[in-house]
């Protein structure tokens, strides 16, 4: 089984953002997950996927001794591939290339509940469907940490705008965790 982390470190300052709080703000307690919640993220742990981490801006959270990825790879999308030679679905590379492309609005997200004073940790999975025009269909985030918080909502808008490559079938359900460290 291949492991492999990414994780995403963006200063505010490239996101637009170079105001911090004067005053720290609260850390809320974790929810505890549920055993569902747990039961899902050991079946896609146990699956080929990465596991995809975003940190608060200070980047010092939990993974701050892990090798980060670089935030400007020069990342180069596939041309457009006439209709004959459609893949059947999406392949797994480049599923997560369009999910790493699209991790600084999840970061976005995460920020904006920490400028809120929900500085939190915790786990996500998010799911959704890529149709055969390479739209997401059924979004939907399970992330007990952050329940009462804007995060859920605000990644499956996110999620909901991603473009993958079209495919000569549709309704491919995908599921990816997401680790969120704040400090």
């Amino acid at each position: 089984m291949r492991t492999s982390v990414v994780t995403l470190v963006v200063g505010l300052a490239a996101l637009g953002c170079a105001k911090k709080p004067q005053s720290p703000a609260p850390v809320a307690p974790a929810t505890a997950p549920s055993a569902e919640f747990d039961q899902k993220w050991s079946t896609l742990a146990q699956k080929d996927v990465d596991v995809f981490y975003v940190e608060d801006d200070q980047g010092e959270g939990l993974m701050g001794n892990v090798r980060r990825a670089r935030h400007n790879q020069n990342v180069v999308a596939s041309a457009p591939k006439p209709t004959d030679l459609l893949p059947a679905s999406p392949s797994q590379e480049d599923i997560q290339l369009v999910i790493k492309q699209n991790l600084p609005g999840v970061k976005a997200c995460f920020l904006r509940i920490s400028r809120e004073g929900e500085q939190r940790s915790g786990k996500a999975i998010v799911s959704f469907e890529i149709a055969a025009g390479g739209e997401v269909t059924g979004t939907k985030v399970d992330a007990p940490a952050f329940a009462g918080t804007s995060l859920p909502g605000c990644v499956s808008g996110m999620v909901s705008h991603w473009a993958f490559p079209k495919s000569q079938n549709g309704g491919l359900a995908i599921s990816y965790p997401f680790v969120f460290v704040g400090g």
